[in-house]
């Protein structure tokens, strides 16, 4: 059975969790053995609708996601809910229909409506005291102790390093499981953060973004608990078709890629066809 996610936060080594879309990259990542998948809001608007990540998906689309990968996989699944869509209301609604939807913690942040991603230029935070009643809204919404919820601070571009941790304690005091800084710039940072935040606190590893690339065993050493690679997919994704692009125009055939191909036999032993041919 797998272990809960708020029994992991106590276990040794922190927990590692890759980005995933849908039921596919969900089994692929269970089958070679991950251990969390994250459904995060830059993949999925890049993925199921070629959009950026500026607060043009709403709470329905994400809760439709998550319904999706549950039904494919049994990892954990830490879901990125943007600002929660909404205020209190919104927080409690977000927390409680993505919970019933699978989702085994949800994350949501003190960004402006609409949001942007957090290692774009240009983001907004609302007052803290708006996102502690929105944290003690999507803590109150949960039916099961064993989702967590994640409070983000997106501050520390905006009103620098001091005050995003001081927030990050406030939303912990209201019942954050973790707490997530974004985009940090340096590593002296990161250390920074995890020492002074009162929450175990997540580390995002988006390594395209604005943040340093850190191995997760010194992000442990800092005392990181949660490890996020949540776009990851894309990039690999994106330069993937591409070349298959390139290649098709140029040589109207797919050819060039065979030996990237995965087989027939192999994607429907993913996909599941022997069970279902057996009902």
């Amino acid at each position: 059975m797998t272990p809960s996610l708020r029994s992991r936060l106590t276990g040794r080594g922190a927990i590692v969790a890759l980005g995933a879309h849908d039921g596919l990259t969900a089994r692929i990542a269970e089958r070679a053995g991950v251990e969390a998948l994250y459904h995060g809001g830059y993949a999925l608007a890049a993925h199921h609708f070629g959009l950026p990540d500026v607060g043009l998906v709403g709470r329905a689309e994400v809760v439709e996601s998550v319904r999706r990968m549950r039904a494919a996989t049994d990892l954990p699944i830490i879901v990125d809910a943007d600002t929660g869509y909404g205020s209190e209301a919104g927080a409690w609604l977000t927390t409680r229909e993505l919970e019933a939807a699978g989702a085994n913690a949800v994350q949501i942040e003190d960004q402006v409506s609409p949001k942007r991603c957090g290692h774009m230029e240009g983001k907004e935070v609302i007052p803290c005291e708006e996102m502690v009643i929105k944290v003690r809204a999507a803590v109150a919404a949960r039916r099961s102790d064993e989702t967590l919820v994640i409070a983000r601070s997106d501050a520390l571009q905006v009103t620098g390093l001091e005050d995003t941790i001081a927030r990050c304690n406030a939303y912990a005091a209201a019942g954050a499981d973790l707490v997530f800084v974004d985009a940090p710039r340096t590593v002296e940072e990161y250390a920074a953060i995890a020492e002074q935040c009162s929450a175990p606190p997540v580390a995002n590893m988006s390594e395209t973004g604005r943040s340093p690339s850190i191995p997760t065993s010194d992000l442990e050493a800092m005392g990181y608990r949660l490890v996020i690679f949540p776009s990851t997919q894309t990039w690999l994704f994106a330069k993937a078709y591409e070349d298959l692009c390139h290649a098709v125009v140029r040589d109207r055939t797919t050819a060039a890629l065979a030996d990237r191909f995965t087989s027939f036999d192999d994607v429907n032993a993913l996909l599941g066809l022997a069970d279902w041919q057996s009902r």
